[in-house]
């Protein structure tokens, strides 16, 4: 449902009202907005995050804070997916794709995907020192200042083909049936946008801070066949493969897996890098490049047992490596064709959802709440999930 916010009526998700309605995108469309919906593709962000109108560097007896313009508390320092510097061949799962059975475990999926591969706000060592001792000092007698408040975010979008093979390996005397997966995936690149802002103070001759510079940069990359009709400079090409692998020890009521995402992968996009610093903006055709590991590391288990009435299903996942660490523990309550759920995790800030979902002969219906911290100012985004299955 999250797609929907980047239709033109929501300015400020949406880039594509840039080309429908310019005056709407200046005024209306917000970075962090776009990046909160990016990250949440699943839900339909009823309030999404709103960029801080301006960063505000206050001294005082208490000590060095940051808050926006009016005067609540930016926070310092988050990150959610993969480190936004560069592109990964771990790309957003596809969505609405179309699968394949090609024999027995064996498979092909087919689809485009869109979705955030990393956010991140990080201040310099000298703000983190300034920070945690309440004084300028550390952000004085250098120009510029070396205390940054830096954010950054990548955004991917494409079409992907991945072929995967499963097959059942000798029981666990005691325990149960292992499981072993294997699975490669390509993608074409559609679209590419890697974008950092730094801010930092500036100091009169006195030492006395009198406002805020900033310091902004994107990479820009899409197929050459839209160039005539964008015009942007960011025509080139985006491509990428990897390789996954996964485990499975299946008890009957109970279930544990391992898995690793991007054991193997390369993933590269060319486009046109624009800087703007102290108002010159500058334009330079770039390539960007992946490594060629940046493993992400899953564990997950979920225990089945029946109830008096009904029946109780726990699960939780964490996951970690080149991604930031994350970890997510859910209940489900199943009475019939009625399924009542709750979770909660950390990813990227707190999170916590309800949901119900109906499961009918013919059709399946799952809505949820879901909830999470809105990344740099703070706070709870809310949205709305919701399922169809036939």
């Amino acid at each position: 449902m999250g797609l929907l916010r980047f239709l033109p009526f929501f300015p400020e998700t949406s880039p594509f009202t840039y080309f429908t309605d310019p005056n709407a995108f200046r005024n209306g469309f917000d970075l962090l907005s776009f990046y909160d919906q990016a990250t949440h593709l699943n839900s339909f962000l009823l309030n999404p995050a709103r960029s801080p109108d301006e960063v505000v560097f206050r001294v005082s007896q208490g000590g060095l804070s940051i808050t926006d313009g009016q005067g609540r508390n930016l926070l310092p320092s988050f990150q959610t997916g993969s480190a936004p510097e560069k592109p990964q061949a771990l790309i957003p799962s596809p969505f609405l794709p179309l699968s394949f059975a090609l024999g027995p475990g064996t498979y092909l999926t087919f689809g485009p995907f869109a979705g955030t591969q990393g956010v991140r706000v990080a201040p310099s060592p000298a703000l983190a020192q300034a920070l945690a001792t309440g004084s300028l000092e550390p952000c004085k007698g250098a120009s510029p200042s070396p205390c940054t408040l830096e954010a950054s975010g990548a955004f991917a979008s494409g079409l992907s083909l991945a072929l995967g093979f499963a097959t059942p390996l000798p029981q666990v005397p005691g325990l149960g049936q292992v499981y072993a997966g294997v699975r490669g995936e390509g993608f074409y690149g559609l679209g590419y946008v890697e974008a950092s802002g730094k801010a930092r103070p500036t100091f009169d001759p006195n030492g006395e801070v009198n406002g805020v510079s900033y310091e902004t940069r994107y990479f820009l990359s899409y197929p050459d066949y839209l160039e005539g009709s964008l015009g942007l400079g960011g025509g080139g090409l985006g491509y990428g493969l990897r390789a996954d692998f996964g485990l499975v020890l299946d008890g009957g009521s109970w279930a544990l897996g391992l898995g690793a995402r991007n054991l193997l992968g390369f993933s590269q996009w060319s486009g046109v890098e624009v800087k703007v610093e102290n108002g010159t903006e500058t334009r330079t055709p770039t390539t960007r490049r992946s490594d060629f590991a940046a493993p992400v590391f899953f564990l997950n288990g979920a225990y089945r047992t029946p109830l008096e009435v009904g029946q109780l299903l726990v699960a939780a996942d964490a996951s970690f490596g080149a991604a930031a660490p994350a970890f997510h523990l859910g209940l489900e309550y199943g009475l019939g064709p009625v399924a009542l759920r709750t979770g909660l995790g950390f990813e990227g800030g707190f999170r916590f959802g309800l949901g119900a979902g109906l499961s009918l002969e013919a059709l399946t219906l799952d809505l949820a709440l879901t909830t999470h911290e809105a990344p740099l100012v703070g706070g709870t985004v809310y949205g709305i999930a919701l399922a169809v299955g036939f």
